[in-house]
């Protein structure tokens, strides 16, 4: 972790040991702000004007407006992933929580605020690649170590066929969620219906298993 890193950190960590309703104000402001302008056209006045205040108390939580943007970014990340379901809490069979996982994760991903959050991360990340970092590994990065863990243990238990469990986890989320993600990034669909994700998700489930599931003795496949 680089000075620079650290002292964002630590300054980020002070600011959430104030007052944390006000911190969650700038936050909230921010965030909007940051979504409907952008990095670049985004300021800290703008925010001031939004909640009120001065700049010495924005700058008392957040050291700068890239530590600022950075915490939102952590923030509405938070929001995104919070819902998604823990895999290890779910009684259920194979097929019924990879399908469980599927549809929570595509409704979330392909929200109108997610799809935002990720055309001003790819816009921004080239100048400011802490943002990208931070993204990608309060994101993506947490789904696919789950599901990782998930297809480690099934295929330990003898429920899933999956000697690779990192490359399963890759070709998962891939067949899920690639073509209806580029699709939302540049505004060529609308979000899709509720079927429609119930649908696709029972695609990538089903081609999934026709790969990786166990067959019984009697060539049933067991899922």
């Amino acid at each position: 972790m680089s000075g620079k890193t650290t002292r964002t950190a630590q300054a980020s960590s002070r600011s959430q040991r104030r007052d944390p309703d006000r911190r969650r104000a700038i936050l909230e402001a921010a965030g909007k702000i940051f979504l409907e302008l952008g990095f670049g056209g985004a300021t800290v006045d703008e925010v001031i004007r939004r909640v009120g205040g001065s700049k010495r108390t924005v700058y008392s939580y957040f050291s700068s407006k890239e530590a600022l943007f950075i915490a939102v970014i952590d923030e509405v990340v938070g929001q995104i992933v919070q819902p998604l379901p823990d895999i290890d809490a779910l009684s259920l069979d194979v097929r019924e929580t990879l399908m469980h996982v599927a549809q929570q994760h595509m409704e979330t991903v392909l929200s109108e605020r997610h799809i935002a959050l990720v055309r001003l991360v790819a816009s921004e990340s080239v100048r400011f690649p802490q943002i990208g970092r931070a993204y990608y590994e309060h994101g993506p990065a947490r789904g696919h170590a789950k599901l990782e863990l998930y297809f480690a243990r099934q295929h330990r238990q003898g429920t899933l066929q999956v000697p690779d469990p990192r490359r399963a986890a890759e070709h998962f989320w891939g067949m899920l969620l690639h073509h209806e993600t580029l699709q939302r990034l540049y505004h060529v669909a609308p979000p899709p219906r509720a079927s429609a994700v119930r649908a696709a998700c029972s695609a990538c489930v089903d081609a999934f298993l026709s790969q990786h599931a166990v067959s019984t003795a009697g060539g049933a496949v067991r899922s």
